[in-house]
């Protein structure tokens, strides 16, 4: 049997950003994911479709998996001979019961790897503008964990006469019983305090009072768990740079996939903006449709692509055929969509026409000027394409053959659809931003009424038509019906 292996990963604070290379490749290739809540679920939907996904819980009170059984999931997992992943928020071996789990797998001779990961004391107070250390205010800093303040595990002498910055992890529960123990024992009541959950996060939010009274304005605040609490002169210097990027705060749904949803992801990013891709549609390739026609290629004199997966879908089976782009000399390629075009022209093949606008009405409005009756048109679409394309090519004479080449179906991972789910039925999410008409009604249907809340921006005028049809208001559509026209609306609604 294949050996299994654990690795003992940090997911870092929250911000998607922040995760390290090697765990993101991990998140990508394991058997088997055992994640915390504060490790963010958003890392889950990177994950292959057939990696099983465990969720140990660890918040307050409320543990899905106790720290034994966790450890014996791991190990069970491993003696199966899979590749396991322990996901955890921050740093595995900072506060994160890393070095336990180790521990036990290293006693039943199960191999495994840690990969550090960026801990919250840290960044989220940079994140917040606060430098944990400062030439002028403090050379030094101590780390605690605030769980131990209520069994008075704490040595609150000794804390309170430290020189440098003070920072407690886990500790809004008992941060009131930390503020008195601490100025009890000498620590000044006026030294500046500050308190910020969710940090990195477009959730992030932060408080700052001093000392004597952070426990009260936190809580008038609704400062909350997960937070991290610094107390010390650092705070003076407090520098608000997420200033300079003005969708800081805002986080986006982009329901689309592949290249273009990354395109908008990254333009968004550069900006502050949280964003999660989530696809509400899953492919499912129909390639055998295909075959017939692509055996027979030399009676066509065109192919029509309007999506990416229609060109991915289509050369696949030209390949299970063992043809190559040879067999389509002598035909016209007509692509909508500058990703459907750069798709096609990937691999090798120039695309000789475009329309003005990409959309299958203005492709259908154009059609009439460079198509005769002796032409032939193959047309590799989803079951839900426009027919406005067929009824053109009807109206003017020209025969096309429309193969259904994959269909839209919605997707299975049942996790990830209950993480988007939440997200917006939290109110966690302020804009959504819809690639196609598909990606909006299985959207609505796996997130429901709550969506409506949100600002909703479309790629083009199907898609707009789409959403108003489930009594929704749009905020904006793209100017351009490309990945980079819908970030660019998105920004000049939030940035105007």
């Amino acid at each position: 049997m294949k050996k299994g292996k654990v690795y003992i990963a940090g997911a870092g604070p929250g911000d998607e950003n922040l995760i390290s290379v090697h765990a993101m490749e991990l998140v990508k290739k394991a058997d088997v994911i055992v994640y915390d809540r504060l490790a963010a679920e958003r890392f889950l939907q990177y994950a292959d479709r057939k990696c099983e996904k465990i969720n140990a819980g660890k918040q307050p009170q409320n543990h899905t998996l106790n720290q034994q059984q966790i450890n014996q999931v791991l190990i069970q997992k491993a003696k199966e001979g899979k590749k396991v992943l322990r996901l955890k928020g921050g740093d595995p071996f900072l506060f994160g019961r890393g070095g336990e789990e180790c521990e036990e797998l290293q006693k039943v001779g199960i191999d495994f790897e840690v990969i550090p990961g960026v801990s919250s004391f840290y960044s989220v107070c940079a994140y917040a503008g606060i430098p944990v250390t400062h030439r002028n205010y403090a050379s030094s800093f101590h780390v605690f964990t605030g769980h131990r303040a209520e069994n008075e595990e704490l040595d609150y002498k000794t804390i309170a006469n430290l020189e440098g910055t003070l920072l407690f992890l886990m500790s809004m529960k008992n941060l009131s019983l930390i503020s008195k123990k601490l100025i009890e024992q000498g620590k000044d009541e006026y030294t500046l305090a500050a308190a910020i959950q969710w940090g990195t996060t477009s959730k992030q939010k932060s408080v700052t009072a001093y000392l004597k009274d952070i426990a009260q304005v936190a809580e008038q605040q609704g400062i909350g768990h997960p937070s991290v609490v610094i107390i010390g002169d650092v705070i003076k210097q407090k520098m608000d740079w997420q200033k300079y990027r003005p969708l800081f705060g805002k986080h986006i749904v982009l329901a689309g996939s592949g290249e273009s949803a990354l395109q908008s992801k990254k333009i968004l990013q550069e900006e502050g903006a949280e964003v999660t891709i989530f696809s509400a549609i899953e492919i499912v390739e129909q390639e055998n449709n295909l075959i017939r026609e692509i055996n027979r290629l030399h009676q066509y004199t065109w192919i029509f692509f309007t999506s990416v997966h229609s060109v991915e879908v289509f050369f696949n089976a030209m390949k299970s055929q063992k043809k190559d782009i040879r067999a389509l000399q002598g035909i016209g390629i007509y692509c909508i969509g500058e990703k459907t075009k750069e798709e096609v022209e990937k691999r090798g093949i120039f695309v000789d026409r475009i329309p003005q606008h990409y959309n299958s009405k203005c492709a259908a409005e154009e059609m009439g000027g460079f198509l005769n009756k002796s032409d032939k048109i193959l047309f590799p679409a989803s079951e839900l394409a426009s027919t406005i394309l067929e009824q053109k090519a009807k109206d003017i004479g020209v025969e096309m053959v429309r193969v259904t080449a994959y269909l839209n179906c919605m997707p299975t991972d049942e996790t990830a659809k209950q993480y988007i789910k939440r997200e917006f039925e939290k109110g966690n999410v302020d804009s959504v931003a819809f690639f196609s008409s598909s990606q909006a009604k299985n959207l609505f249907l796996i997130a429901g009424e709550s969506i409506k809340k949100c600002q909703l921006f479309a790629i083009g005028d199907s898609t707009e038509q789409t959403i108003l049809d489930m009594g929704a208001t749009i905020t904006a559509k793209s100017d351009i019906a490309t990945a980079k026209g819908l970030a660019e609306k998105i920004k000049q609604i939030y940035m105007s």
